[in-house]
């Protein structure tokens, strides 16, 4: 196997990667505990027996907070250098936002061809 040559790190830079390491973590941790509280708000919306008009458009909207969420968090979308997958992303994003649309329009608002 190669050998892997490492130099040792001055103590100011690893004092500066321990805090970014530290910052990082914190992050991770209230963005989770954050999508774990939507998730139980959701299921206690659910539970309430609350009506439906009032009760999905919340739960889309929490569902579409938590998923910004982890992309920007889990799947370190915040990171330089993920620019090509952020692209392939909105332009996902793009085209099934039009395939809703398109097809809301069709079903309730249109008229039938």
């Amino acid at each position: 196997m190669a050998e892997i040559k490492q130099e040792p790190m001055s103590k100011k830079k690893l004092d500066y990667v321990r805090r970014e390491r530290t910052r990082e973590m914190r992050q991770q941790i209230i963005s989770f505990s954050l999508m774990i509280f939507l998730t139980f708000v959701a299921f206690g919306l659910v539970a309430m027996d609350v009506s439906p008009q009032f009760v999905i458009p919340i739960v889309i909207g929490m569902a579409f907070i938590q998923v910004i969420l982890q992309f920007y968090y889990f799947m370190h979308m915040k990171d330089k250098g993920h620019e090509f997958a952020k692209l392939f992303i909105m332009t996902g994003i793009f085209f099934a936002l039009s395939f809703v649309v398109t097809f809301i329009y069709i079903v309730w608002i249109g008229k039938p061809i």
